[in-house]
C-alpha cells in the first residue's frame, strides 16, 4: 500500500468555512455511508485518512487562531487582522468542530477500532484508541461540551456530554489503550508501515499515552488540583526523548507537503508574523529558539518551520517534561520540578538553573512551558489555566478568549447546540484566573 499521506485537500479544508450542511454531520450522512469511499476499506487505508485528518486540526486554523490569541503571533491581513484583535464568530471557528467527527475524524477512527477488535489486533486497536483520545481531548479543550457519548448513533439532536465528563472517558480510554498497546501474539501486528509517526512501534505509542493522560490531566487542575500527583505519574511513563516525539511527517511532494508550508507560503501568504511580545520574551531571555522560531528579522517563521517537507512536532519530549516539572512543584517537589526542569532546558539548549524554589521555580516552569509550546494550542491552554504569561489584552477593555464557538452548520441541525449568545464565554475546566500564577499580579486578560 502506498502509504503516503494526501494532505492539501485536508488543510484546504481545514482553512475555509463551512458554510451549509443539511445533513447533522454527527449522524447519518458520510458517518454511515461514502460513495467515493470502499465500504471494507483496510485498516492501513482508514489509518492514513486518521492520521491525515489528526494532523490537520492540530496544525491548522486552530493553533494559528490560539498562537495569535496567545501572542505568539499577530495577525497581518485580513481576517487574521479581525482574528487578532478578538472579533471571534461562528465563522471564524465554522469546520473546526465538524473536523472532528467527519471522514478522518471520529467516525473512521471508530470503524479502524471495529476493525482491529475483528481482527483480534489489539496494538492496532490500541493506536486507534490513543488517536480517539488525542482529537476528542482536543475538541473538549476547544469547544467544552461536546457531543460523544451519543455520537455516531441515528439520534436526532443527540445531546452534549459534559467537559469534565469527556476528559474523564479520555483517561479511561488511554488506559485501556496502553493495556492493547502491550498485547503480543501472532495477530497483533499494528499499523506498521501506514504509520508515519511511529512505524507502528507499540512502545512509543505506550509513551504518547502516558504524555497525553499528563496533558489532559493538567488540562483539569485549575479545578481538581489533586491530579498533580497523577501527573507527575503518568508524564514519569511518558515521551522524554525527543526521539520519541510524537510528529506530523511530510514528503514535501504536492499534496504531501507540511501545513505551515501551505498556509505561510501558498495560500496567505503575508497573514501572520512574530509577535512582538513574544519576540522581546525571547530576546531578554537570551533563548536560542528566537532564530529556531523566526528569521533573522523577525519578520516570518524560519525557513525551516515552513519548508514543504518540514516534520512537524505535536506532542514532545519537551511537554513531557515540564508538566512533570510543574506538577512535581505544585505538589511541593521542588527538587524534582527543579531538575525536570534543568533537562528540558537542555534539549532548548538552554543553561541549567539553581537554587530556584517556589513561586520563582513555578514561573520558570511555566514560562519554559509557554515558548516550548509554540506552534500548539497548548500555549493557549497554559495561558488560560494560569495567566501566564500575564498578557496585556490587545484590545482595551476586552478579555482574550477562552474558547471556540460550535459550528454554525451542526447549530442549524441540532438543537441542542446553543446560540453563541447562549454560549459560554469559559469552559467548565478554565474559571477566570484572578491573578498570574507566575507572579500573583491580578490577571490583566481574563
Amino acid at each position: 500500500m502506498h502509504s503516503r499521506i494526501r494532505l492539501a485537500g485536508l488543510a484546504g479544508a481545514m482553512a475555509l468555512v463551512v458554510a451549509c450542511n443539511s445533513d447533522n454531520f454527527l449522524t447519518g450522512g458520510e458517518l454511515s455511508t461514502d460513495p467515493n469511499r470502499p465500504t471494507e476499506a483496510t485498516s492501513g487505508q482508514l489509518f492514513v485518512g486518521i492520521q491525515a485528518a489528526v494532523w490537520a486540526q492540530l496544525e491548522s486554523d486552530p493553533v494559528r487562531v490560539t498562537n495569535l490569541w496567545a501572542q505568539q503571533l499577530l495577525g497581518t491581513n485580513i481576517q487574521y487582522i479581525d482574528i487578532y484583535n478578538y472579533g471571534v464568530s461562528e465563522d471564524v471557528t465554522n469546520g473546526f468542530h465538524a473536523s472532528l467527527y467527519t471522514g478522518g475524524g471520529l467516525v473512521d477512527i471508530r470503524r479502524l477500532e471495529a476493525q482491529a477488535t475483528a481482527a483480534h489486533d489489539s496494538i492496532f486497536l490500541g493506536v486507534g484508541q490513543v488517536m480517539e483520545a488525542l482529537l476528542v481531548g482536543t475538541g473538549a479543550d476547544m469547544f467544552g461540551d461536546l457531543t460523544y457519548t451519543h455520537a455516531l448513533t441515528s439520534e436526532q439532536n443527540p445531546p452534549l456530554d459534559p467537559q469534565m465528563a469527556i476528559y474523564d472517558s479520555v483517561q479511561a480510554l488511554l488506559s485501556r489503550a496502553i493495556v492493547n498497546l502491550a498485547a503480543s501474539g501472532p495477530t497483533n501486528v499494528g499499523p506498521a508501515s501506514a504509520d508515519l509517526a511511529y512505524g507502528g512501534d507499540p512502545t512509543k505509542w505506550t509513551e504518547l499515552a502516558h504524555t497525553l493522560k499528563a496533558r489532559f490531566l493538567m488540562h483539569t487542575a485549575e479545578v481538581r488540583p489533586t491530579v498533580y500527583p497523577q501527573v507527575v505519574t503518568e508524564a514519569s511513563k511518558g515521551i522524554t526523548n525527543p526521539a520519541d516525539n510524537f510528529n506530523a511527517v511530510f514528503s514535501g511532494n504536492s499534496n504531501e507537503q507540511n501545513f505551515w508550508y501551505q498556509f505561510d507560503i501558498v495560500q496567505r501568504p503575508g497573514y501572520i508574523a512574530p509577535n512582538a511580545q513574544f519576540v522581546a520574551l525571547l530576546k531578554a531571555r537570551k533563548d536560542p529558539r528566537l532564530s529556531a522560531y523566526f528569521n533573522s528579522d523577525q519578520s516570518d517563521l524560519n525557513d525551516s518551520l515552513i519548508a514543504p517537507n518540514h516534520t512537524q512536532p505535536l506532542v514532545t519530549a519537551n511537554e513531557d517534561l515540564l508538566l512533570w516539572a510543574e506538577a512535581a512543584q505544585r505538589s511541593g517537589d521542588n527538587a524534582t520540578a527543579l531538575a525536570k526542569l534543568n533537562q528540558a532546558r537542555a534539549l532548548a539548549g538552554l543553561p541549567a538553573e539553581s537554587g530556584l524554589t517556589g513561586r520563582p521555580l513555578l514561573a520558570e516552569i511555566l514560562i519554559e512551558e509557554y515558548i516550548a509550546d509554540f506552534q500548539s494550542i497548548e500555549a493557549w491552554n497554559l495561558y488560560k489555566r494560569t495567566c501566564t504569561p500575564n498578557l496585556v489584552p490587545v484590545v482595551a477593555g476586552a478579555k482574550i478568549p477562552a474558547r471556540f464557538l460550535y459550528d454554525a452548520s451542526e447549530r442549524n441541525t441540532n438543537t441542542n447546540i446553543p446560540a453563541p449568545t447562549s454560549q459560554p464565554a469559559r469552559n467548565a475546566n478554565d474559571p477566570a484566573n484572578t491573578t498570574s500564577d507566575a507572579t500573583g499580579a491580578a490577571c490583566l486578560g481574563q
